[in-house]
């Protein structure tokens, strides 16, 4: 009955439509014998989607995205303070998790994450103040592949997002916040001697990574070890079972000493209580984030059980965990951090009860690597070895080194845990090589659970099935390849990438990249969202076409170049400012698959051609629909090649649509029906102008958008030729991109 609450909820939470709670109020007039487990199961149904429309409803309106509203505001996590490089000057910036009240147009309170430029003087954790706000809602960008900003910040609590536009500070911070400031503060001081353990152990401890460089964070992420920095269930699990331990053998015989009532219980029962004070106490270090309130949820569960005398199986253990826990935080059903842990604890248990300990440490990193290829879209064959090594690294040694050092105050301790840190940091250079093998796909839903139920058939001999089936385990992995194109035909795919410009063009055995979005300290978009399309699906790009230097076109090109190999091919129309890149000049053309490319402009040995006018401009012609590729270039671009405009179907929007480009003439040469404009939501530059649509309206072009539709897909079909397009945001829409509303469908 566990099991049937917990998955009801989770699928209300995440499916967030009516129409199958009539289905199980059917079947349960029609199955009288499961009546009571389905009727179970409608209630909890209509709890998940009642609690998620409940926190749709919570959301900034959108008639408030853009304005400067004013609060009174409280700072409850640990700023994270950066250092960046941002358009040709360094300035500060914090990222602060505000909780904000007193607003009549947006009554009640509610939680934001916000951006703080060049604050006069830094916020500190607990500050009170009055504020004031541009604030925008948690939409992000919508892909294939990706982050889901929306779904994360939901299943976060987070109502809005935006910046600061001004500060009155009314009080100080005080209490326990702003001693795990102080605290994080006084850790990094104690270790100014070792960079790496300076920024590691505030991270370990008080859940502070705002010390981590760019460098330091992508090591961690390349080799699938960045769950280490994060304090989640391995860590409260760790701290609990040193203090039950401890407890066990050491505490918990003196305490029946001294008070013989104790007796009645066994040393087993008692441990529980310094276990799970110590796992308390650990999650509030950290803020008593979400990831550490579910494990501690979850220890309890096992705790009382334990206590009561009742053990559980490990089936029912993780039922009643999991029924539990979205009773407290029904959201958690849309983060992957908890079926991460759920996972894990799930994959250790049936493995050690089915194999035993020993092939366990090398089983449970490789199936943590698929699950995780699974949750993250982050694929790395480093990553089970990588956990081999470190896991055990930072269990007994790293963490109770830096737990014991903070809570003492011993430098010496505190220096060790950073000895550790850094013999990690050593291993994890040496293995972020082998990250990414090009053509192998990433695993998917499906064909993830396939992978992971063949190893644990392999490594589990009390499974009764045949080994010699096992390869078919691998058909849905291996078979993750997208429709076969025809001969001569190609399709584009348009990535929602904000403010920026990343698109693909294949064709039936190619595939061609066209601009890589932007860039910023620490990411990217194409780390984001076009690595993970090409992992996907296992392809790798014949060719790269940066259109010019702009960040928001070339940004992201250093992130796709380790996934082309060793000689990758990379035209630009600004090679010297595009690194790796060969000159791009009107004349070059190719053949893929009955498919011609060619570049249009700029001409060879035109000097006058910088900044939005060196753009590459490509021109791609199938069988049956051709497509210009302009990048920036503005009308005194356009203008020179007015009588030699090809005729396009669909065209890219020169500049995300900017009043500087798409001139009559053009429209008037190149006759498109549709046009796409690859421009961020709300964006403060207005893309695409009004005057641009208006153009194109009068000329009968029909205009697809990123920022409306999320990314678009656009090919030939198979009837009458008539094209398919693909719109991610209305063909793929989940309840938390849409207006809270109760919905049948």
């Amino acid at each position: 009955m566990w099991w049937i609450a917990g998955l009801a909820m989770v699928a209300g939470v995440r499916i967030g439509v009516l129409w199958p709670l009539c289905m199980m109020l059917l079947m349960a007039l029609l199955w009288r014998p499961r009546k009571k487990a389905l009727l179970l199961a409608a209630v909890a149904y209509t709890a998940g989607v009642w609690q998620l429309q409940w926190a749709i409803s919570q959301q900034l309106p959108s008639n408030l995205e853009g304005q400067t509203l004013r609060f009174e505001a409280q700072v409850v996590a640990l700023p994270q303070t950066v250092h960046e490089y941002r358009f040709g000057r360094w300035r500060w910036r914090q990222t602060l998790l505000l909780e904000v009240w007193g607003n009549n147009l947006w009554p009640g309170r509610h939680r934001l994450r916000v951006n703080y430029y060049a604050p006069p003087a830094p916020l500190h954790a607990g500050e009170r103040g009055q504020i004031a706000l541009k604030l925008r809602s948690g939409r992000g960008q919508y892909n294939l592949a990706g982050p889901d900003l929306a779904r994360r910040d939901l299943a976060q609590g987070i109502h809005a997002r935006g910046s600061v536009q001004q500060w009155r500070g009314v009080s100080q911070g005080d209490g326990f916040l702003r001693w795990r400031e102080q605290l994080a503060n006084t850790l990094a001081a104690s270790l100014q001697g070792s960079p790496v353990g300076a920024s590691v152990v505030p991270a370990l401890i008080v859940g502070d990574r705002s010390r981590l460089t760019t460098q330091q964070w992508q090591v961690f992420q390349s080799t699938g070890a960045a769950h280490l920095l994060a304090i989640s269930g391995l860590h409260i699990a760790l701290v609990a079972g040193l203090a039950g331990w401890l407890g066990r053998w050491c505490l918990m015989p003196f305490c029946q000493y001294i008070a013989p009532a104790l007796r009645r219980y066994t040393l087993q029962q008692l441990a529980w209580c310094p276990a799970l004070l110590a796992a308390v106490g650990y999650s509030a270090m950290a803020g008593f984030s979400l990831p550490t309130l579910r494990a501690v949820t979850m220890l309890a569960v096992v705790a009382i059980s334990s206590c009561l005398r009742q053990p559980l199986s490990l089936w029912r253990s993780l039922a009643v965990a999991l029924g539990v826990v979205l009773l407290v935080f029904p959201l958690s059903a849309l983060s992957e951090s908890l079926w991460l842990s759920f996972g894990a604890v799930a994959a250790i248990g049936w493995l050690a009860m089915g194999q035993g300990s020993r092939r366990l440490i090398v089983l449970l990193p490789v199936m943590m690597s698929v699950l995780g290829a699974v949750l993250f879209e982050q694929w790395s064959l480093s990553a089970p070895l990588a956990n081999i090594l470190l896991i055990p690294l930072y269990s007994f040694l790293v963490i109770p080194l830096a737990l014991c050092g903070a809570l003492t105050g011993s430098s010496v301790l505190l220096q060790g845990a950073a000895t550790g840190i850094e013999l990690s940091s050593w291993l994890m250079e040496g293995l972020a090589g082998a990250v990414i093998v090009p053509g192998v796909p990433l695993p998917g839903a499906l064909a993830g659970a396939c992978v992971i139920v063949a190893l644990a058939v392999l490594m589990v001999p009390a499974v009764p099935f045949p080994r010699r089936l096992l390869p078919l385990f691998l058909v849905p992995w291996l078979a993750q390849r997208p429709a076969p194109l025809p001969h001569g035909e190609w399709e584009l795919t348009v990535f929602d990438v904000g403010q920026g410009l990343a698109l693909a063009v294949r064709t039936r055995e190619h595939l061609l990249l066209y601009d890589t979005g932007s860039s910023w300290p620490g990411g990217s978009m194409a780390a984001s969202i076009v690595v993970p399309w090409l992992n996907r699906w296992g392809q790798v790009p014949d060719r790269i076409v940066v259109s010019h230097g702009d960040n928001d076109h070339a940004g992201g090109l250093e992130a796709i170049l380790p996934v082309m190999g060793d000689s990758p091919v990379v035209i630009s129309g600004e090679p010297e400012r595009v690194a790796n890149s060969v000159p791009c000049h009107a004349g070059q053309n190719w053949r893929w698959d009955g498919v011609r490319f060619r570049v249009l402009w700029p001409r060879r040995g035109d000097g006058n051609a910088h900044g939005n006018d060196a753009s590459c401009v490509l021109h791609v012609e199938g069988g049956s629909l051709s497509l210009l590729l302009p990048g920036d270039i503005t009308r005194e671009s356009e203008y020179p090649l007015l009588g030699h405009w090809p005729q396009s179907d669909l065209v890219v929007l020169a500049h995300h649509g900017s009043r500087s480009s798409t001139s009559a003439a053009f429209l008037r040469e190149t006759s498109p029906e549709w046009a796409i404009a690859s421009a961020g939501y709300r964006h403060h530059f207005g893309h695409p102008h009004a005057q641009v649509l208006e153009r194109l309206r009068a000329s009968g072009v029909t205009v697809l958008r990123t920022d409306e539709s999320g990314m678009i897909v656009f090919r030939r079909g198979d009837a009458d030729n008539v094209p398919l397009i693909t719109k991610w945001r209305q063909n793929y829409a989940r309840p938390w991109h849409q207006p809270a509303g109760w919905r049948f469908w």
